[in-house]
């Protein structure tokens, strides 16, 4: 069964498939949580779960007479369930989970929001018309409200305060006056989450197309500064005459302008488009890029100072100050080495790519970030121009901004079939065999000798083999009239 197939079949149909080994079984179904929610907005219903006594022997039943596999799965702390798994087709499985409290309503009760904890029985022809609606999930789900179903609800998970917000972003819903302040109360328990359940939570509040919206709307809850205690200082710091925002409200504002060109990439780099949509699309590049919008001046906070002599206020370091900050961050959300190498990467790098748009600036200098970066120096050069559309103070002219717009439409326009092709390693003009048979054994002469190469090979003053050997024959005359090389 295709992903897609799934997602077109009927939930009938699917779940008829599924618990037709179960006949027999002595136990009532329900269909339970976000199924029943989508079912009832007509949405397309992609995760079945149900609820039900003895899940596990369930779970071992369907195994014993279906092609699946079970994965015990911790949807929820301390809540068995488990996650039946087509074996032909990992997108084709169903959840299965311990009824909790002896009865559906005393499990509902446990559930989060009130449009989460609603049932709908299941027998074996598929769900039926009912609806046990204890909390008035249907009637929540009209007014388009986020509703906790209990004064508890964030003590006993604090990760749901991220999932009232992310659902906030998906469903188009507003939280209700209750849950807001719900949040407010206890938001700093949301330390005691392990960071990649955080992180899961953030991921797809940054895929939202309006993910700008549910970051304030997190600040404002206090949340924010929760899983992120190092933007507190970010608050109360005032920038220099380059910019006419202090850091924070800076920083929303890259954020803005960098989903304003993530969804329309065409409105800034008309011949890039489709290069950067397929570029975002891979890796959590999207997610990752937000958050480091939202971070990349961390590092001012701890760097600020004040020149003497002029006045001005300056960052030194802050690139680098921040890059460490990111680090420690990535690891506390529990990011892949992949994910954590992109974001600290960005941060790093950001005053870096502002530099590299000034005309004086060498194509070889260029290219040793595009070598250090590869592909990721598209995500860079978009960080960038939202950085130089949200800097508008005094001292940064439009000219500025202009300019390096200019020179990043024309290198995302040149980066697939110029700049690319160059950063492979088979792309070289010459090789480290080749400069032993001129004479040079491996070492830091070859290194040097390669490296003065590939820098003339970059800047254009060589355009083939031919033109690398003969560079690298005056290189080696030069050495031995200086020194014996062996």
């Amino acid at each position: 069964m295709a992903a897609q197939s799934i997602m077109s079949e009927s939930i009938n149909d699917r779940l008829k498939h599924w618990l037709s080994p179960l006949k027999d079984f002595p136990t009532p179904f329900y269909l339970v949580g976000g199924a029943v929610r989508d079912r009832e907005m007509s949405r397309p219903v992609t995760d079945i779960d149900l609820a039900c006594q003895n899940a596990q022997q369930v779970a071992e039943k369907l195994a014993a007479e279906e092609n699946v596999t079970i994965v015990r799965f911790l949807k929820n702390p301390d809540v068995p369930c488990y996650r039946i798994v087509n074996r032909s087709n990992t997108d084709d499985h169903i959840d299965i989970s311990e009824m909790q409290g002896g009865s559906i309503r005393a499990d509902l009760a446990r559930r989060d929001f009130t449009i989460n904890a609603m049932a709908v029985p299941v027998l074996q022809d598929g769900p039926t018309d009912e609806i046990i609606d204890p909390f008035g999930g249907i009637s929540d789900i009209e007014k388009k409200r986020i509703r906790v179903t209990g004064t508890d609800a964030f003590t006993d998970d604090p990760l749901r305060m991220l999932r009232a917000v992310r659902f906030c972003a998906e469903l188009g819903f507003m939280l209700s006056k209750e849950t807001d302040t719900l949040i407010r109360r206890d938001a700093p328990l949301i330390s005691k989450i392990p960071g990649e359940r955080i992180w899961a939570e953030l991921r797809r509040i940054f895929q939202d197309k309006d993910s700008r919206t549910f970051i304030r709307l997190m600040d404002k809850l206090t949340l924010l500064p929760a899983v992120f205690p190092e933007i507190t200082a970010m608050k109360t710091c005032p920038q220099n005459a380059h910019h006419h925002l202090d850091v924070w409200p800076h920083s929303l504002a890259v954020l803005a302008y960098c989903e304003e060109m993530i969804n329309a990439p065409a409105g800034r780099f008309a011949q890039s488009a489709e290069l950067i949509e397929a570029h975002l699309a891979e890796n959590d590049r999207e997610a990752l890029l937000k958050l480091a919008a939202l971070l990349h001046d961390v590092g001012k906070p701890s760097t600020r100072g004040v020149n003497d002599a002029t006045g001005r206020i300056t960052f030194y370091g802050h690139d680098k100050a921040g890059a460490g900050m990111v680090t420690d961050i990535a690891r506390r959300l529990r990011l892949s080495k992949t994910e954590r190498k992109y974001l600290v990467s960005l941060v790093a790098e950001h005053l870096h790519i502002l530099s590299l748009a000034m005309p004086s600036v060498k194509t070889s200098t260029r290219m040793r970030l595009f070598r250090k970066l590869k592909e990721d120096a598209i995500s860079l050069i978009i960080h960038g121009a939202a950085d130089v559309l949200a800097t508008r103070g005094p001292q940064s002219s439009p000219a500025y901004r202009t300019a390096y717009l200019d020179w990043a439409g024309a290198t995302l326009a040149a980066f697939n079939g110029t700049i690319l092709p160059r950063l492979s390693p088979d792309k070289t003009p010459i090789r480290g065999k080749d400069l032993i048979s001129l004479g040079i054994s491996s070492g830091p002469d070859m290194g040097e000798i390669l490296s003065q190469i590939r820098q003339a090979w970059d800047d254009g003053d060589i355009q083939d083999h031919a033109d690398a050997l003969d560079l690298a024959g005056k290189l080696i005359s030069t050495k031995k009239k200086n020194r014996c090389l062996t």
